[in-house]
């Protein structure tokens, strides 16, 4: 297993992420899955995993999907209720945009800037990463991504180095390559975030709220 719990006595978690929890277990629960082997599925520590369905651990997006892939769900099953977006050939996202599909979860605030368009292959969200003490959990899956930063200081922690990215930074990954990141700074780290698949949406069109 790659990730790690983190030390120190569990805390209460954020509503958000006490939601994705419990729709973790239920669909764990109603797979007849324990969390051995679901945890084994989708390369997270039992123990993380565990702490992730009490709402006390939150997990990234790259989490969610390895998690998603294991239950057989679209990622954004795991997301709770969801807001439809009609398909077009092009959108425009203006910053004060109601409609655009946001998410806040543990330290990671995320808003979605590309649109829903027929045989969409991307998805580009302008992230904001606060300061924890702790390194999210290493995750690798199939695909790619790349990071932007915008502002702040984010850290990757990789197999064969630590990468610590500024502003005008940027970098690019094939995502099977075990990756973790890390706001180890006092501001909040603001991104731009592209992966190769639509983490957030499902193929009817649906995005969460």
């Amino acid at each position: 297993m790659v990730d790690k719990e983190p030390p120190g006595e569990p805390v209460a978690g954020d509503r958000p992420s006490r939601l994705v929890g419990a729709e973790i277990k239920r669909l764990r629960t109603e797979r007849g899955l324990t969390l051995r082997v679901l945890a084994e599925r989708c390369g997270l520590s039992a123990g993380f995993l565990s702490l992730a369905e009490r709402g006390i651990n939150s997990l990234s997006l790259t989490s969610l999907f390895a998690l998603a892939t294991a239950l057989d769900v679209d990622a954004v099953e795991l997301l709770g209720p969801a807001g439809r977006r009609g398909r077009q050939e092009y959108a425009i996202a203006r910053h004060d945009d109601a409609d655009v599909a946001r998410l806040a979860m543990g330290e990671r605030e995320y808003r979605v800037l590309t649109a829903e368009l027929p045989d969409q292959r991307i998805e580009t969200l302008a992230m904001k990463v606060r300061p924890t003490a702790e390194p999210s959990p290493v995750t690798q899956h199939e695909g790619e991504e790349f990071c932007y930063v915008l502002r702040g200081e984010l850290t990757f922690l990789l197999p064969d180095e630590t990468a610590v990215l500024g502003a005008g930074d940027a970098i690019h990954f094939k995502s099977r390559v075990p990756h973790a990141i890390h706001n180890r700074g006092t501001d909040v780290a603001e991104v731009l975030w592209t992966v190769d698949r639509p983490l957030l949406r499902r193929p009817d069109g649906t995005t969460p709220c």
